[in-house]
């Protein structure tokens, strides 16, 4: 059984290998901290079978200028490579899409590499339109 919760300090170190398999690599301590600061314009949940987190998705909120709703912006979504398939995904992105629609938000988004064929349909399937395009600058860290 498949259940979700709010990612805890303890989840950082299984959380770092759920981001190594689509190649974002961050350290556990980072993770720690972030999840410890409890930041509600940032949610972060994780999806457990059996002990075992399998999943995870962090979105936020938005709160534009210009529009009268907040916006809901998934940054990740990351199912296990040994669960994928068996409603991980679905059950993230619908635990997302019900916290954003509480918080007000008019819309939920997310971007996905070009390469990653699977995840956009795996998107379309859960109601997601593609959209273009996105404009991306590189900036130096200092």
């Amino acid at each position: 059984m498949i259940t979700t919760r709010i990612a805890e300090e303890k989840d950082a170190p299984q959380l770092v290998n759920l981001f190594l398999q689509l190649g974002y690599s961050t350290s556990a301590i980072k993770l720690s901290t972030l999840l410890k600061d409890n930041d509600v314009f940032r949610k972060t949940l994780v999806a457990e079978a059996e002990g075992k987190i399998n999943g995870v998705i962090v979105f936020h909120f938005v709160l534009p200028i210009h529009e009268d709703n907040a916006w809901c912006v998934i940054s990740a979504l990351v199912v296990d490579e040994s669960a994928r398939g068996a409603g991980v995904g679905e059950r993230l992105l619908a635990q997302a899409e019900q916290q954003a629609g509480s918080m007000g938000c008019s819309q939920i988004e997310l971007s996905s590499s070009e390469r990653r064929e699977r995840a956009h349909q795996f998107y379309q399937k859960n109601g997601y339109q593609e959209v273009r395009k996105r404009f991306v600058k590189k900036l130096i860290v200092e």
